[in-house]
């Protein structure tokens, strides 16, 4: 009697800590961490705000794909390994990051082009959250 309680006890630690411990991309999360990364971007690259409409308008379509794309993998491919899932989740986070870039590189300087190269490494591709280097 007391090995099933313990048994028990354990399966339901196993259980609980193995479904807290993965980790999903939130969609309210996703867009509250765009708009904090569109507000790093203005402070560090000083924007002006014909910049900064732009920088929220891309940020914003990238989460709503990156959204719309972790929706397509999870759903489409029930059966197929993780591993696919993950490279075709990839293939989409770089699509949707070389068209981002493209259109906030189009708007800036070319001493704010720099700096963005450098600042857009803080910043996690598919989380959106700011995470500033050492220097």
């Amino acid at each position: 009697m007391i090995m099933k309680k313990i048994l028990l006890t354990l399966m339901c630690v196993v259980i609980s800590t193995l479904s807290f411990s993965q980790k999903n991309l939130d969609k309210g999360n996703l867009k509250i961490a765009s708009v904090k990364a569109v507000d790093y971007m203005h402070k560090t690259l000083k924007l002006n705000e014909k910049q900064k409409a732009i920088f929220a308008s891309s940020y914003a379509e990238y989460a709503a794909n990156m959204m719309k794309a972790v929706d397509k993998t999870n759903k489409s491919k029930k059966g197929v390994d993780p591993k696919k899932n993950r490279k075709e989740l990839n293939m989409h986070m770089l699509r949707f990051t070389e068209k981002r870039d493209n259109r906030i590189k189009d708007c800036l300087k070319k001493k704010q082009v720099m700096q963005y190269d450098n600042l857009v490494r803080d910043i996690h591709p598919y989380t959106l959250e700011v995470k500033q280097r050492k220097k």
